[in-house]
């Protein structure tokens, strides 16, 4: 019989965004928004912890309250701007290594920008990693893009360059999007982590990071407009 893998939540809340101030604890449908997350994460199959970790003492003490079932009290070096995921998975890591628990197998990150998420569709992201354990380093959900970045610019001493290696001939890029490649954006719905990477390859997703694609309507939370069509497709829900 096939081990079942060890899998742990983990739901990380900075409270110095700027973008939204205080956007992890700002209210939709009388829930703050990280509320939602840590809800979602107690319905999934076979979590055995559920970590809330953030700078805030405010935000640790709502995720209790909420069901979060390990607080973490992140450090204010790995809470700045420029801190990346893998510096407070490290600091997650070797928190709970020295508190002599038995680490998981893989961390599954949840971002609480995200509220509109199906468990259904966390359910099934979860299986198929854990079914293809060793066949990748990581997974991380994606949605296609409305618009390929093929057709996509920068600007270069006040002159539009193609980006993706395109050529700065814009006639070039007016071809329809359907004669170029789809191109993927992360969403913040699901990923997943291998533990043990972390700890003795020092990396938190790899070179064989497996897309899964989130096809339902979602929203990735950085400004006032994706909080409004949040609450949109939240009461559509």
């Amino acid at each position: 019989m096939k081990k079942r893998l060890k899998l742990w939540v983990v739901i990380p809340a900075r409270s110095g965004s700027q973008s939204i101030k205080h956007k992890n604890i700002r209210k939709i449908k009388n829930l703050p928004l990280m509320a939602y997350t840590i809800i979602q994460a107690k319905k999934m199959k076979n979590i055995e912890n559920i970590i809330f970790t953030s700078d805030s003492k405010k935000y640790l003490s709502i995720a209790k309250k909420y069901g979060a079932n390990l607080i973490h009290h992140r450090s204010k070096k790995n809470s700045s701007n420029t801190a990346t995921d893998l510096d407070f998975f490290r600091e997650i890591v070797f928190f709970y290594k020295k508190k002599n628990y038995i680490l998981p197998d893989a961390f599954i990150h949840l971002r609480p920008n995200c509220p509109s998420r199906k468990i259904s569709i966390l359910n099934k992201a979860v299986k198929f990693f854990s079914l293809n354990f060793k066949k990748y380093s990581a997974m991380r959900s994606v949605s296609k893009m409305s618009e390929t970045s093929y057709k996509t610019f920068e600007i270069k001493n006040s002159i539009l360059k193609g980006l993706c290696g395109q050529s700065s001939d814009i006639e070039k890029l007016n071809k329809p999007k359907e004669l170029f490649k789809s191109t993927y954006m992360a969403n913040g719905y699901i990923d997943i982590v291998k533990v043990d990477n972390i700890i003795k390859k020092n990396f938190l997703h790899g070179k064989k990071v497996v897309p899964f694609l989130i096809r339902t309507p979602s929203v990735d939370i950085d400004s006032k407009n994706d909080l409004e069509y949040a609450k949109y497709l939240l009461t559509k829900k």
